[in-house]
């Protein structure tokens, strides 16, 4: 009886669980070369698992050298299984290695302890690899499954197209991001509201009523269930902020340097001044509205500036002539930062758990 235990409560798979472990066995010489594992039937009893399991498990460690398949004899460790290490370690080092991996064996220490961080594509590789042995297991070929796949998929899809999504915010430029960040989520468009035309309206609520989810940011929240009580169930914060990579560039701005930024609407240059500020620049910040202004106006504006920061989605609504006005600034050594403010993670996430409810709760219709 192999000495493997599993976690069934851990998030590395079982499977990664076995293989590991084995591997460690094997590196501390506990399993020798030439000796026989158990059948991947004999061991998925032993450890209550699906055959298909130890069958990955094993495929694991043929790839990676430490056993090999022969026909009619099982799954025998190979004859240089790993034990000295993948790239020609020293006998030294490969000793030091193979004590603290017995030390680990011996106490069967949380499988993936030395493990890096499982990244999202791996976890879904992962999981499309384990179904496709269950789907062996039934019976089904590789054909039947990629149909059958394509049809759920398809099915899914059509599920969440009927999902009805609004977005409600004070500025144009903090709308766009909602339709970007959620396209992953629902293949449907996000219907788009700005706080000041829902003022406006005779009954904000009615203009609301027919979504199922309506977001806005958290700031704004309150104002949204006041402004429409009667919707105010279907009303979702977000926590919006720029992305990782613009609060860097914004670190990195020398006070000394000319910065503006172009917007589409004042409430946006407000924010990004904001953030400017909380970046430690100190130097001379000063905004043009694109849209509005004339030509001229902005090639003047910009003449003099070191940096220019502009919102999400800029260069898609730029017409021909402000085109070229920033290519040649960019062309002179200006720098551009896209002020790319998104939905934080935490908060798709959750959206994510709202969407799979609503499709889930009894009586919706699809």
């Amino acid at each position: 009886m192999l000495p493997v235990k599993i976690d069934n409560q851990g998030q590395e798979p079982i499977y990664r669980q076995i293989s590991s472990q084995i591997a460690a066995l094997i590196r501390a010489g506990r399993l020798t070369p030439g000796q026989q594992l158990p059948a991947e039937r004999e061991l998925a009893l032993q450890l209550k698992v699906a055959r298909g399991t130890i069958k990955k498990a094993y495929e694991t460690l043929v790839q990676q050298h430490y056993i090999v398949a022969a026909r009619g004899r099982g799954s025998l460790v190979a004859e240089s299984s790993g034990r000295h290490g993948k790239s020609g370690q020293s006998d030294r080092t490969a000793a030091t290695t193979s004590a603290a991996v017995s030390i680990n064996a011996e106490t069967f220490l949380a499988p993936g302890t030395h493990d890096r961080p499982v990244s999202r594509l791996e976890q879904a590789s992962q999981i499309i690899s384990s179904s496709i042995l269950q789907l062996e297991d039934l019976g089904f070929a590789w054909r039947e499954m990629a149909d059958l796949f394509s049809i759920l998929l398809a099915r899914r899809e059509e599920e969440v197209s009927h999902l009805a999504i609004a977005a409600v915010d004070c500025n144009p430029e903090a709308l766009g991001i909602y339709q970007s960040q959620l396209a992953p989520l629902t293949r449907m468009t996000t219907a788009r509201f700005l706080f000041s035309d829902l003022r406006e309206a005779q009954d904000p609520a009615a203009v609301l009523a027919s979504f199922d989810l309506i977001l806005t940011t958290s700031n704004h929240i309150e104002e949204l269930r006041s402004l429409a009580p009667a919707i105010a169930d279907k009303a979702v914060p977000v926590v919006v902020a720029p992305s990782q990579s613009t609060l860097i560039a914004l670190a990195k701005l020398a006070s000394s340097s000319q910065v503006g930024v172009l917007y589409q609407s004042r409430r946006f240059f407000q924010i990004i001044s904001g953030w400017v500020g909380k970046s430690g620049y100190n130097g001379n910040l000063s905004g043009i509205g694109y849209l509005e202004s004339k030509s001229a106006d902005i090639e003047k504006f910009v003449e003099d500036k070191d940096v220019l920061i502009v919102p999400p989605g800029f260069a898609a609504q730029l017409p021909s002539d402000l085109l070229h006005t920033v290519n040649v600034f960019r062309q002179r050594g200006g720098q551009l930062i896209d002020f790319a403010y998104q939905i934080e993670r935490g908060s798709l996430l959750y959206l994510e758990e709202l969407i799979k409810n609503l499709l889930n709760r009894p009586g919706k219709k699809q």
